[in-house]
């Protein structure tokens, strides 16, 4: 926020420099903001909210107004995840790649609207065969998805949240859900009571999202 930022804005000023040298100096320190967080080369998002107005110009602000810069870091990520997720799914048919859903603490997220705020966010897919390509089924994807978009996303975004990747039982999906409800698909060899082989079934590749 830069409100006044101790410019010394003599009083001797006008009210149209004082507002000059405010925007001027808001617009220094989001650009070095800007550049600080961003990836490959391009600048960091953000969003700015000048005495109260969302989007309006810098040098539209009062002599005494707020200049407010907000970077949604954790959204980009989330974003960057969720393309490179569609851009390396094997594309037989197109629905692996469409079957991608982010979850917020357990529940699906659409995308549309403000993220809403969470301990947990997750990507899985909902196709029963996810967990086989993840093993490497699709000569498309002979080294998997999940963890492959995970390691990268870990390395590129580590300052910002704690990546991983790892199985998770999904519940509600309605595709995982009927076909987890018909299959004999078993473990190997290993036992495992009724409970314990449902979760088994409805495991699936997930990259976990931390935010710090």
């Amino acid at each position: 926020m830069f409100r006044d930022l101790e410019l010394s804005l003599s009083a001797h000023l006008s009210e149209r420099r004082r507002s000059e040298k405010l925007a001027a100096f808001a617009l220094e320190k989001i650009t070095e903001a800007k550049i600080a967080n961003g990836r490959d080369g391009e600048l960091a998002r953000h969003r700015q909210i000048v005495d109260g107005r969302e989007g309006a110009a810098l040098t539209s602000v009062k002599p005494e107004g707020v200049i407010v810069a907000r970077f949604d870091l954790l959204r980009e990520v989330l974003d960057w995840i969720g393309d490179m997720l569609v851009k390396s799914s094997p594309t037989a048919s197109g629905r692996y790649a469409k079957s991608h859903v982010l979850y917020v603490d357990g529940e699906p997220f659409s995308g549309e609207g403000p993220l809403p705020d969470g301990k947990v966010y997750s990507f899985s897919n909902v196709q029963p065969y996810a967990r086989r390509i993840e093993y490497g089924w699709s000569p498309k994807a002979p080294d998997g998805v999940f963890e492959a978009v995970a390691t990268v996303a870990a390395r590129k975004f580590g300052n910002v949240a704690k990546i991983k990747f790892g199985f998770f039982p999904l519940v509600g999906a309605a595709q995982l859900d009927k076909w987890a409800d018909k299959t004999g698909a078993k473990p190997g060899r290993r036992k495992l009571k009724a409970a314990a082989l449902d979760e088994w079934r409805r495991r699936q590749p997930t990259i976990f999202v931390r935010p710090y």
